[in-house]
């Protein structure tokens, strides 16, 4: 029985150390025309020809740190490098809108605020400076980290992303009947049909929390209260519309939805459930 407690001890002291070694590091970019964004980034044990690159999109607190470290104990043995931007306030007020329009739907005319190639910029530069073979990159965003996401997917013309998480979302870019940001008609981004069926027949998981039904500071703007009252009636709301535009067109529809009991605005619970999806198919080390 003693033997047994010790076995149990070591590999929980063991693990407990190993993830406390696994450093966040931080570098500043600004290798482009627009204010310098700070991304915090975990390597795993070694980098090789199968390691892959995952994006982690931050909510309205802007608080990086915090959600790169909630996903610390589910890569603490993956070959995998996290990316956590930081979209300060300051620089990036409405991050979750690529800087387009602002949370009343008052479009921005200066397409040179706009970040719908941020995210492919950052994917450069990683994959530069640690020599990454892949050519493909992950993205997983909570509340308006998930708004930011599925608009990325949406204008950011990017098919290098390979699968999303969009969790917990406040309000949607529709792909039906209304003018942007609330839909796509009127989008001061070009929309391309290829991409528009891209995005569809992307691998995307659409998670809400069942318990998700706080309204306070979600968007209560006429355009937003148009797509449910709640953030769990949206994101349903949503997914039909998927569902429906899928038929019509006939376009393969690769987007799941789950409704996760129990749970509310809670990007660690979320990080749990997107680590399941988003890491079931990344190597192990030894």
């Amino acid at each position: 029985m003693m033997n047994c407690f010790k076995i149990i001890f070591y590999t929980l002291f063991f693990s407990a150390s190993y993830i406390n070694a696994m450093e966040i590091k931080q570098t500043t970019y600004a290798y482009w025309g627009k204010p310098d964004v700070e991304l915090f980034y975990i390597t795993p044990k070694k980098i090789d020809k199968d390691t892959k690159l995952l994006f982690v999109i931050h909510g309205n607190s802007r608080n990086a740190e915090d959600y790169i470290s909630a996903w610390l104990p589910y890569v603490k043995n993956k070959n995998v490098i996290l990316v956590a931007p930081r979209f300060d306030k300051r620089n990036f007020r409405y991050f979750f809108l690529l800087e387009s329009a602002n949370s009343s739907g008052v479009i921005n005319i200066d397409s040179n605020d706009y970040i719908n190639t941020s995210i492919s910029s950052f994917f450069n530069f990683f994959k530069s400076k640690f020599s990454l073979s892949t050519n493909k990159y992950m993205m997983f965003g909570h509340s308006a980290g998930a708004q930011f996401v599925h608009r990325y997917m949406l204008f950011g013309n990017d098919q290098r992303i390979s699968n999303t998480v969009i969790a917990n979302a406040g309000w949607y870019t529709f792909l039906n009947g209304a003018n942007f940001p609330y839909g796509i008609n009127n989008s001061p981004i070009d929309i391309s049909e290829t991409n528009l069926r891209w995005f569809m027949s992307n691998r995307s998981s659409l998670l809400i929390g069942s318990n998700d039904i706080s309204l306070e500071n979600v968007n209560s703007s006429k355009g937003a209260r148009n797509q449910g009252g709640t953030r769990v009636d949206r994101a349903n709301n949503y997914f039909n519309v998927l569902i429906d535009i899928a038929e019509k067109e006939n376009i393969p529809l690769r987007w799941t939805y789950k409704v996760i009991d129990g749970v509310g605005h809670d990007y660690k619970e979320m990080t749990a459930e997107a680590a399941n999806i988003l890491l079931q198919n990344i190597n192990s080390f030894d």
